[in-house]
């Protein structure tokens, strides 16, 4: 099937026979599916079925020293520590629905699993950043400063509308400070 409309969008889906059909969405409907919006099964295996959908339980960040890492994301960005266990290896945020939980850099998981790599604060970032929002992203950004976090970009509005920010935790982990755009 081909669409001649121009806002329209040739789409390859997988039917459960696995024969391929091609679809034709209009714009509104691409967009939709492109951002991750479920619009039909088609979209998963028999085998994704069978499963319930996954909780996101914990951000783990591998930190030098857990309590100072914990004290700092306290101080810094105003979250309860929830707990920190007798052998100071583990401690937990209370940061809403996911827990930002803390451990240490050498320990026998992280050996298993091939060791950590923490980034040099004069290269670039890894490929993950923690993202906070806040009503004010300059207090948030200069509050961020005072307590101990490395400023990288200070607070700029975006074409998009929101207002972004970027420290460093005392780890090098890169913490977006940014407006909420949920409204938006």
């Amino acid at each position: 099937m081909y669409c001649s409309r121009s806002v329209s969008k040739l789409i390859r889906l997988k039917e459960l026979g696995g024969r391929s059909k091609l679809h034709c969405l209009n714009k509104q409907l691409f967009d939709r599916f492109a951002f991750g919006f479920r619009t039909t099964s088609m979209a998963f295996t028999d085998d994704q079925k069978k499963i319930s959908p996954a909780k996101y339980a914990y951000t783990i960040i591998y930190v030098r020293d857990v309590e100072k890492a914990a004290r700092f994301y306290s101080q810094a960005f105003a979250f309860n520590v929830r707990r920190v266990d007798n052998s100071r290896r583990w401690a937990e945020l209370e940061t809403g629905p996911t827990t930002i939980a803390f451990t240490p850099l050498n320990q026998r998981e992280t050996r298993i699993t091939g060791g950590v790599q923490t980034p040099p604060l004069d290269e670039p970032r890894h490929n993950v950043e923690i993202s906070f929002s806040f009503p004010d992203v300059d207090a948030a950004f200069q509050h961020a400063v005072n307590v101990g976090a490395l400023p990288v970009a200070e607070p700029e509005l975006k074409e998009w509308g929101q207002k972004v920010a970027y420290v460093r935790d005392p780890d090098g982990v890169v913490i977006r400070l940014g407006s909420d755009i949920s409204g938006q």
